[in-house]
């Protein structure tokens, strides 16, 4: 990042583009407030200097740009990118499966974005899988293989993620899972999965979300990862 930062800098007599991936990262830093401050002070003067800068945390991005006593309050325009497109998705699988020799029908391929909720990380990740377990065409079988090693791939990072959780916690997770989306303080609901009361839900929903574990939009909660998700799931099941 200060690599990127000193060359916008010095650099004389050009138009430059910084692009700096992963920018809610610079929260972490020891006196990042200050380091804030200090970076927009220069920023702001700078005329032949654009800045594009990403994050994959869209609460930590929000606060940093949103929250009244930041230093990039109001920074810059807000741009939030959409998923890539399942027909998208679709033709890309076929195409790389057929690259090597393979095929895969449009309907696998559809279920596999399905799966994932279109997160492209996991898209390939679970494509990739599936090939491993396709000889010359892509079955079903194989679809079940592939998910079960996603599964068993992400289990010690969702393990990691949700040992600390309180019971309140996982009641709420466990209420997403089962389609709840809004509406988690009505009497059924509260009394259904032991969340408490209505104080206790609002709590609940601001560590979540703190910790990254579910997201709000369009007046729903969701859980962030859809694997994790799909994990969560497994998890009460056996329970």
């Amino acid at each position: 990042m200060l690599v990127s930062i000193l060359f916008a800098i010095f650099v004389r007599n050009r138009r430059i583009v910084v692009c700096i991936d992963e920018f809610q990262q610079i929260g972490e830093f020891k006196d990042s407030k200050n380091f804030q401050k200090q970076l927009r002070s220069v920023w702001q003067l700078q005329k032949s200097v654009s800045y594009c800068l990403f994050g994959s945390k869209k609460h930590l991005m929000n606060e940093l740009f949103e929250k009244k006593s930041l230093p990039f309050y109001k920074f810059g325009d807000a741009i939030y990118l959409d998923k890539i497109s399942t027909p998208d998705w679709i033709a890309y699988i076929c195409r790389r499966f057929e690259a090597t020799g393979k095929k895969i029908t449009k309907e696998l391929a559809e279920k596999i974005c399905m799966t994932v909720d279109n997160h492209s990380s996991y898209v390939q990740q679970l494509s990739w899988l599936l090939w491993i377990h396709t000889d010359k065409e892509a079955t079903e079988e194989g679809f079940q293989e592939a998910v079960s090693d996603l599964l068993a791939q992400n289990t010690p990072l969702f393990e990691k993620q949700t040992e600390d959780l309180t019971t309140y916690q996982m009641n709420f997770l466990r209420a997403i899972t089962e389609g709840v989306h809004t509406e988690f303080t009505t009497q059924e609901n509260l009394r259904k999965y032991q969340l408490g009361t209505s104080a206790n839900v609002s709590i609940i929903k601001r560590s979540l979300l703190k910790k990254e574990l579910i997201e709000t939009g369009k007046r729903q909660v969701c859980i962030a990862d859809p694997v994790l998700e799909l994990w969560l799931r497994q998890e009460f099941d056996k329970g």
